[in-house]
């Protein structure tokens, strides 16, 4: 059921993304060496039982496939198959991987470029084949995180292909420091988190595929969206295991777990034998579930609470009221993972938040545990919903889903809104602060993690509030649900933001643009 929020007085109804928060200055790390493979194929290994699920073809996608030779094939997102198989006592896993893509290019192609994020990390990421329709690639080369399959054939716009991957994954431990900020992929004596685990296919613009270097600081991927079928094998199991994901499960046997997740950017889950669950229903009718790590209770003067009873009711009212302002959630579940690694991360249908938080919990709404959780549920809409490139363009959804956190403060905890800046903002960024970079700057131009929080994060929730001041509250969230939609599903541009407005609009916030950013 909806509600109409305080904040704003619409006068219709509107139509219908490593977040880092209180991080100390660190300086860059040297990152290691990735694995380099180039390899003319072999004989390829068994497919998968399971087979994809036709896709609805429209009578425009129809019409757009004749004369290509593959009237028959339908159009849609590209379709990830997986069974994956973990050994959870080794923290391995050995995965085969069919992708179904779809030529939505103007050209034939002849090749398909995946990214390969856990390639990141030395000695994990071993690639044991790649097929073609079924058939050895020709031939394939990864280096680093950029992996390229040549096809048989050059594939005609509006046709598909079938590419298979089988892999194995060493996973590592989470690690320390700066580095520990991507423990989304890796294990902890307590947890193994599966993050970025599965190639993605690389982002296509202009004819070219895009991947991004990698450095610790801020996300590198861009990523279109996919359907998702995800088996996940553990034999022996433990009794007491739970496999926190998204999407819609079943169990087809005692040791195996099938996740199902349309639409999403990647396909992200966490699994322990410690996991303790509880579930919310959010005003919205999506049921917010949230796998946490064990009890953190406090004592106060109304009794004890909990942590994680408090880091889902956030979950929850933040859900429904970000689907409200922007536009519905997708999805009839979002997962909540206390994830034992520093901070956050955002997922398609799946966020983590950093152990920390819920062990620093001071009782109150006044702390980085609501802070993160509001800020990391903004990222399925600012990253999940609208794509940006997170490299290049990164105050696309951090800055958004910074300025959401405000959002959820202002209607929830009013009295909070004078704190809520003081001790999120202004403390690191007050009236004094001269900005050693501008608000979309490119991750490739700091040099330490708090520099970064700083120019995008914060002076970014500044210059949205800023912005809100000129133009209005209900034009200025009219501007954000408009965004929110036209961008749904697809990987927004600077441009996509600004153009929304009228030209009139434009003209009236030239000074705030010309103030925060560097195109101005």
């Amino acid at each position: 059921m909806s509600k109409t929020w305080s904040i704003l007085t619409l006068a219709a109804q509107l139509l219908v993304a490593c977040s880092t928060m209180g991080s100390q200055p660190a300086t860059l790390p040297s990152l290691p060496t990735a694995t380099t493979v180039r390899v003319v194929q072999a004989t390829p290994l068994p497919t998968s039982e399971r087979q994809f699920q036709p896709i609805p073809t429209t009578q425009t996608e129809a019409a757009a496939l004749q004369g290509q030779g593959c009237a028959s094939e339908p159009i849609g997102h590209t379709q990830h198959l997986v069974d994956a198989t973990v050994n959870y006592p080794r923290r391995t896993a050995q995965v085969s991987q069919m992708v179904r893509y779809f030529n939505t290019d103007v050209a034939p192609l002849e090749d398909i470029v995946f990214t390969v994020e856990a390639n990141r990390f030395p000695q994990v990421f071993t690639l044991e084949e790649v097929t073609v329709d079924h058939e050895p690639a020709p031939a394939y080369e990864l280096t680093g995180r950029r992996m390229t399959v040549t096809l048989l054939d050059p594939l005609p716009p509006g046709c598909a292909v079938t590419l298979g991957l089988h892999f194995r994954l060493d996973l590592p431990g989470v690690g320390e420091g700066i580095i520990g900020h991507s423990g989304y992929f890796g294990f902890t004596a307590r947890q193994i988190n599966l993050g970025h685990w599965l190639p993605t296919v690389a982002y296509r613009a202009s004819g070219a595929w895009i991947t991004r270097d990698v450095t610790v600081i801020g996300e590198q991927v861009v990523s279109e969206i996919a359907d998702w079928d995800v088996t996940v094998h553990v034999p022996d199991s433990p009794v007491a295991l739970k496999i926190a994901a998204p999407g819609t499960m079943n169990r087809p046997a005692s040791n195996a777990w099938r996740f199902v997740l349309p639409g999403a950017r990647e396909f992200a889950l966490s699994m322990s034998t410690q996991f303790e669950t509880r579930s919310v229903e959010a005003a919205n009718g999506t049921t917010v579930e949230l796998f946490s790590l064990g009890s953190t209770r406090i004592q106060t003067d109304q009794g004890l609470v909990d942590a994680a009873d408090h880091s889902a009711e956030v979950a929850a009212r933040s859900l429904a009221m970000y689907s409200d302002l922007f536009s519905p959630y997708p999805y009839d579940r979002l997962v909540v993972v206390e994830g034992d690694f520093p901070d956050g991360m955002e997922f398609s249908g799946l966020i983590f938040v950093g152990a920390g938080w819920f062990e620093q919990w001071p009782g109150t709404p006044q702390s980085y545990l609501t802070i993160i959780t509001a800020h990391e549920v903004a990222h399925q809409w600012w990253y999940a919903g609208v794509g940006s490139d997170q490299a290049l363009t990164p105050w696309l959804d951090e800055a958004l889903a910074t300025y959401s956190e405000y959002i959820f403060f202002e209607e929830y905890y009013p009295d909070l809104r004078d704190w809520w800046w003081q001790f999120r903002v202004y403390s690191f960024v007050p009236d004094t602060f001269v900005a050693s970079e501008p608000v979309d700057a490119t991750v490739y131009q700091f040099d330490n993690l708090r520099a970064y929080i700083n120019a995008v994060y914060l002076r970014g929730a500044r210059m949205l509030h800023d912005l809100r001041g000129s133009l209005g509250t209900d034009a200025f969230f009219t501007w954000l649900a408009a965004y929110a939609q036209a961008g749904a599903g697809r990987v927004a541009t600077p441009d996509d933001f600004w153009t929304l407005l009228s030209a009139e609009q434009r003209t009236q916030i030239a000074a705030i643009r010309a103030r925060y950013l560097s195109d101005d």
